[in-house]
């Protein structure tokens, strides 16, 4: 089914993303920042893109002051001269519409602070929502905002024109290489694996005929199956209510923040590389297991999703890689 010839490999392919990263947001990485919007749930594709940007701000001398996720930020003063990162993904718009709520929440809170918003695909369906945002956006124009692929650039240039919009690929290009040889350390043993999101994202199609009847279907493997971490997290979150008595929401907050930084984050990233790394041949409706697939040189084929986010992102940044192939 490849047809393609004298394409770019997956290794060149992603040292050049990773080249453009840098050129796009080397230049706003200018003074300390904190880092907000991390995702704190099972998903390896949003926490992939979270560790793979935090490898990408440890090249800098700039420090990071704080950091949370939308349930866990503790409305601390943030200094004016300190800039305000938002994690990447999928959740530009209305779609995941909670994400939204909270970064309009910060931008009110903080309207004269400098703000950069990690590559997104951008998804609207509500015309009120857009203009809402449209308008604070347009109050606040010290915001950049980075579009992961060239249909949601041109959506943000039409509509977000007061603020400044940047074409970057998405951060998890840039994902640290320690877990790369380790996933490129699991012994292939000639599987086939059919990766199936299974949410409001996923479209019904007869493309899915072309996956092989051998293929063994599965999600994210922390999506399947809470395992030991997840477990443990559960107790310390019963463990934190005891801490909101006679001390604050704040300290339990901060227990909970350390807990996904350095336990959780890692372990989401490590399972999902490790579990693809399995498999020599991947058929998948999700972005970030494509991505994975291009990080670790596996061959892949490509299916969209509901709003067209992976399309997208293949046409602007992967359409010559010797290793993918989108399914249309």
């Amino acid at each position: 089914m490849f047809q393609k010839v004298n394409d770019m490999t997956a290794q060149d392919k992603v040292k050049q993303l990773r080249a453009c990263i840098e050129q796009a947001l080397d230049p706003y990485i200018d003074r300390d920042y904190v880092f907000l919007d991390l995702p704190y749930h099972p998903n390896v594709g949003d926490t992939l893109i979270a560790m793979a940007a935090k490898h990408y701000l440890s090249r800098f001398q700039h420090r990071c002051l704080y950091w949370s996720s939308e349930f866990t930020f503790d409305d601390r003063p943030i200094a004016p001269d300190t800039l305000i990162v938002f994690n990447g993904g999928g959740n530009f718009g209305d779609l995941w519409y909670n994400y939204t709520v909270f970064r309009n929440k910060i931008i009110r809170k903080y309207p004269h602070h400098h703000f950069l918003i990690l590559p997104q695909s951008v998804m609207y369906t509500d015309p009120a929502h857009l203009e809402e945002d449209v308008a604070l956006y347009s109050s606040c124009p010290h915001i950049t905002i980075c579009a992961r692929d060239k249909q949601s650039y041109a959506f943000l240039k039409q509509h977000f024109c007061h603020n400044t919009v940047l074409l970057v690929p998405d951060m998890a290009f840039y994902s640290d290489e320690e877990y790369l040889k380790e996933a490129m350390a699991e012994e292939e043993t000639g599987r086939v694996l059919y990766l199936k999101r299974d949410d409001k994202e996923f479209v019904e199609t007869e493309k899915y005929a072309i996956v092989p009847k051998n293929a063994e279907v599965h999600d994210w493997p922390t999506m399947e199956h809470k395992q030991s971490p997840y477990r443990r997290l559960k107790s310390l979150k019963k463990m934190t209510k005891i801490f909101v008595r006679p001390f604050s929401k704040k300290t339990a907050w901060h227990i909970l923040d350390a807990y996904w930084q350095r336990c959780l984050h890692p372990y989401n990233v490590r399972s999902g590389m490790n579990f693809i790394g399995q498999y020599s041949t991947v058929y998948t409706t999700r972005l970030h297991v494509a991505i994975i697939c291009v990080l670790l040189g596996k061959k892949t084929f490509f299916f969209d999703n509901s709003y067209h986010k992976n399309s997208a992102l293949y046409d602007t940044w992967l359409q010559d890689v010797d290793t993918i192939q989108f399914i249309r």
